[in-house]
């Protein structure tokens, strides 16, 4: 399935597109589209890129889910 920015990005060419348009077309939005666009590469990276492994520390315990936190502590006695 592919992921929320492949879609946004889909929908942004889409209307880009549709404007650009001799009678519809404005280089002010034309740019800003692009710039859109651009981020949205930008932000797809950042989700695609691979996360670092990082070593354990003395600190971290022992069990492989890590630190426990509680989801909700307001309700905690």
């Amino acid at each position: 399935m592919p992921s929320a920015y492949i879609l946004a990005k889909d929908q942004i060419e889409q209307a880009r597109a549709i404007l650009a348009n001799e009678v519809w077309f404005d280089a002010q939005l034309d740019h800003l589209f692009e710039l859109a666009l651009f981020r949205i590469d930008e932000l797809q990276d950042i989700v695609e890129a691979p996360v670092p492994l990082h070593p354990r520390s003395a600190s971290m315990p022992n069990s492989a889910r890590g630190p426990r936190t509680r989801l909700m502590p307001w309700l905690d006695p």
